[in-house]
């Protein structure tokens, strides 16, 4: 419980790998933003402001292509231990075991009135895509980092009552610490890597850091999905021609480019035109399936109302800032 005059700090950390160039060794870099959760939507978009700073630079690994399997798999557990080492150096104030004067963690900050306050920082959120989720938190790739569901059951449905549980972080932290065959052998069956991980030494709810970002969930993987499902859709019903004329003769508008490929002869779509995709989408899809038999009618009405659901949400979610009215959209 927060007293008077005392003030939360929910931290906001980003990272996502970025790609600078294809010469000498394909270089990237992996840098972390923070910013702070108690800051109003409007002065977080101003980028005069400078809300989102850097605060530090992941190590880019070396690749393993050209190694045996045993020196391989050495190298992805060094490379597993340098990033741990950086981000216990990151988030080590928030362990409080840096400044021992903090009383349980509350710091006396100098905030941007020119007063002083007794702040508390918390770390509230982690933005990042599926891989690096499964790097920061010692995970292997294509599972779950949030409950512990098998990797064959992914994508598949599951009742509310039957929800897997979540994955137990200071169990992991207990196996780790104790280094032993067996305990080693309990964690590779819980597809977690061995070692030392900073996640599991903070004060928080580590399953509720993992915030996705828009693109690689949303843009990539669900509008990319609506958009190959309805390709299948249309060649299932035979409609597949009618859909194309129909998206070839879509106009241009003042910031939409007028469509010159046929809808099934563009297998790839960059990220500008997704956007444009799911403001015209509907209407195709809706126009593209008009006239059909009496027992055609319900199944076609149902992928109209399932296209629409989800390109509202999809359109829904990119809003710069969200209120309960927003939110009840979703």
């Amino acid at each position: 419980m927060l007293r008077l005059q005392e003030t939360l700090v929910p931290l906001f950390l980003m990272t996502d790998r970025t790609h600078l160039l294809n010469f000498a060794g394909d270089k990237n870099e992996g840098p972390i933003y923070m910013t702070t959760g108690n800051l109003s939507p409007k002065i977080c978009q101003m980028a005069s402001t400078h809300t989102i700073v850097m605060v530090a630079l992941l190590p880019i690994p070396i690749k393993s292509r050209n190694m045996s399997q045993k020196r391989g798999d050495e190298q992805r557990q060094t490379n597993r231990e340098v990033c741990n080492e950086v981000l216990r150096r990151v988030l080590q104030p928030l362990t409080f075991q840096q400044n021992p004067n903090a009383e349980s963690g509350f710091y006396n900050i100098l905030c941007a009135d020119g007063n002083f306050r007794s702040c508390k920082p918390a770390l509230a959120a982690w933005l990042a895509d599926c891989p690096k989720y499964s790097d920061l938190h010692h995970s292997e790739w294509h599972v779950h980092d949030l409950c512990a569901c098998p990797k064959n059951e992914l994508g598949e449905y599951v009742p509310s009552d039957e929800h897997h549980p979540r994955r137990d972080r200071n169990l992991y932290r207990t196996l780790s610490d104790a280094n032993t065959k067996g305990a080693n052998a309990e964690l590779l069956s819980r597809h977690v890597h061995r070692g030392f991980n900073m996640f599991r030494h903070i004060p928080c709810i580590v399953s509720d850091l993992l915030k996705p970002d828009l693109l690689h969930p949303m843009q990539i993987s669900m509008l990319e999905h609506v958009l190959k499902w309805i390709i299948h859709f249309m060649k299932t019903y035979k409609r597949l021609n009618k859909n194309d004329t129909i998206w070839l003769s879509v106009p241009a508008d003042h910031d939409l480019t007028p469509n010159n490929k046929s809808y099934k002869a563009d297998s790839k779509w960059n990220g500008k035109e997704m956007k444009e995709l799911s403001r015209s989408r509907l209407g195709v899809v809706t126009q593209s399936l008009q006239g059909g038999s009496p027992a055609q009618c319900p199944i076609f009405n149902c992928a109209i109302e399932c296209t629409r659901g989800l390109l509202e949400f999809y359109i829904s979610a990119w809003y710069k800032a969200h209120n309960d009215a927003t939110l009840s959209y979703l």
